[in-house]
């Protein structure tokens, strides 16, 4: 379903049938309301087909800071525009804090209606043609080199999550959680217990930061990076992490998948990765580990 609906909100009819009509020039179609209550009601309704909000901000019943403070909990993406007299600019600066994409301010003209309309018509088309382009991708592959900062490794899981969220697309939606704390767990794995050779043992003990940050800042410990090849297609996720450290045997960890280890003091992480991938090895030295996960969900017999 196209999106082609413009939902406009103002106590003030005139101003509502001006936009209206604005809407409708550029090819597109308007609902006006008297306030964002309505509104709101009508943006749940037709969230599929709405391409833009316009508000204004001074309304009865139920604002426009309220409004786009409503809508944001349900429709995050939906651009909104505010529009706003004089003498309401801190009001202005909330609403764009509370996500709107641009503001118009009366008397507004019709000049710069048209232009916002216009840009955001172009960027939903070039959002459109990059989903479009994705269908036709046959793989990606991604490389970090990271150092041993942990404050990297949620903005490194981030980026992993929403590239397969691109390419693997909604029907992986409900494992998603599962694989971000498994990606996460695998890599401060990588950095603690790999770079740093801190023990998961010391880890019991309230020494563990002070150790953890001495070792980041000596040698061998410091000069030590975590490498991570990921590839993705449409149908597979692999991650594969490698750490700089002397590697451990990974034959000795208890089974991953058996119930009776779950509550032992060692090897969480482990158990995490294992069962929210599909495949989990090792390199012979211990040092690396390759998770491999099918995005499309293998069918179940009934």
């Amino acid at each position: 379903m196209s999106k082609n609906l413009v939902i406009i909100a103002d106590d003030e009819a005139a101003t509502r049938d001006v936009l209206a009509e604005i809407v409708e020039q550029e090819g597109l179609q308007a609902l006006g309301f008297e306030n964002g209550k309505p509104a709101l009601e009508a943006l749940h309704d037709h969230a599929d087909e709405v391409m833009l909000v316009i508000s204004d901000i001074k309304m009865p019943v139920m604002n426009g800071i309220e409004f786009i403070r409503q809508a944001r909990k349900s429709f995050p993406e939906t651009p909104f525009v505010i529009a706003s007299g004089y003498g309401t600019k801190n009001d202005i600066i909330t609403t764009l804090k509370l996500g709107a994409l641009d503001y118009l301010e009366k008397p507004f003209r019709i000049k710069d209606v048209r232009e916002i309309i216009q840009k955001i018509k172009q960027v939903l088309y070039e959002t459109q043609q990059k989903i479009e382009l994705y269908h036709y991708l046959e793989g990606k592959k991604i490389c970090f080199k990271i150092t041993n900062d942990i404050k990297l490794v949620h903005a490194l899981v981030n980026e992993l999550i929403q590239e397969i969220k691109k390419i693997g697309g909604k029907a992986l939606q409900p494992e998603l959680t599962g694989i971000r704390m498994a990606l996460h767990e695998a890599l401060v794995n990588a950095i603690e217990h790999g770079n740093l050779e801190l023990s998961s043992s010391l880890k019991e003990t309230p020494h563990y930061l002070e150790e953890m940050e001495k070792r980041i800042t000596e040698s061998p410990y410091a000069d030590r990076q975590v490498l991570v090849e990921t590839t993705i297609t449409p149908t597979s996720f692999t991650c594969e992490i490698t750490d700089e450290g002397p590697g451990f045997d990974w034959r000795s960890l208890p089974d991953p998948r058996d119930p009776e280890n779950l509550f032992k003091p060692h090897g969480r992480g482990i158990i995490l990765m294992a069962n929210y991938f599909d495949r989990m090895t090792f390199n012979e030295q211990g040092n690396s580990i390759k998770m491999e996960k099918n995005l499309i969900p293998e069918e179940t017999t009934p």
